[in-house]
């Protein structure tokens, strides 16, 4: 079944929505000719928009075979989580110390967000908005190197949350330790906030569960119709 034709944009942002809400599964493949008919365009948009997902990590290109909806393997996750257990705290510790006022408003922004989707149960959202704070978190550190590594390490970490996290129905101890995690960070206690976040990513990964079972993927057209109509 064909579509309307969509722009380059509208068809990255039905796709990426698709794998954050677990429509599209790790493994999934993503068959260009397919996606260019159901999307009514030529390939050559497809091909750019599985560029952006590969660079954000969301999909993988397996050679001689194609485009796969991408997530760490549990093994892979160890060493990710391996990596942010040392990079964000020290990261957090000097955010503690260069945060701007502006900084201190994102991050309390998407806290606010966080709590709100959760009240509203919409759980895939909170943890965007979540990414969001970790990432407003890690930028105010001003070290590019830091904020480079860690952005890589924070995308990978929501891909696995989005699929494997088991948290949906315990999110009062979430949005309570990054409140004070912000706090910390607000009154510049460098030493307090490099502390909780050291703890809170143990609790992050007793929230993965790599047995948790999947949803069966959707069609291209039903994604469509959903996104669109």
């Amino acid at each position: 079944m064909s579509h309307s034709k969509m722009g380059e944009k509208e068809i990255y942002l039905v796709l990426k929505s698709a794998i954050f809400n677990s429509e599209l599964p790790p493994g999934t493949q993503l068959v260009e000719s397919s996606l260019a008919e159901a999307f009514g365009v030529s390939r050559t948009p497809i091909r750019s928009v599985l560029s952006r997902l590969k660079y954000e990590s969301l999909v993988r290109f397996i050679p001689n075979r194609g485009a796969f909806v991408y997530c760490p393997t549990p093994k892979e996750a160890e060493q990710i989580f391996f990596v942010r257990q040392i990079l964000e705290p020290e990261a957090t510790y000097q955010a503690a110390l260069y945060a701007s006022s502006s900084d201190h408003e994102k991050m309390n922004f998407f806290l606010n967000q966080e709590e709100q989707y959760y009240q509203e149960n919409q759980p895939q959202l909170a943890l965007q908005a979540i990414q969001s704070f970790h990432l407003a978190v890690i930028e105010a550190c001003r070290n590019p190197y830091l904020i480079q590594y860690l952005r890589e390490i924070l995308s990978l970490s929501h891909i696995i949350l989005t699929f494997y996290d088991v948290s949906e129905t315990n999110t009062t101890h979430s949005n309570h330790e990054h409140r004070a995690l912000y706090e910390a960070i607000y009154r510049r206690d460098a030493d307090r906030a490099k502390q909780l976040a050291d703890e809170h990513i143990p609790f992050i990964i007793s929230d993965i569960d790599f047995t948790k079972k999947l949803n069966h993927a959707l069609s291209i057209d039903q994604i469509i119709t959903r996104y669109t109509s």
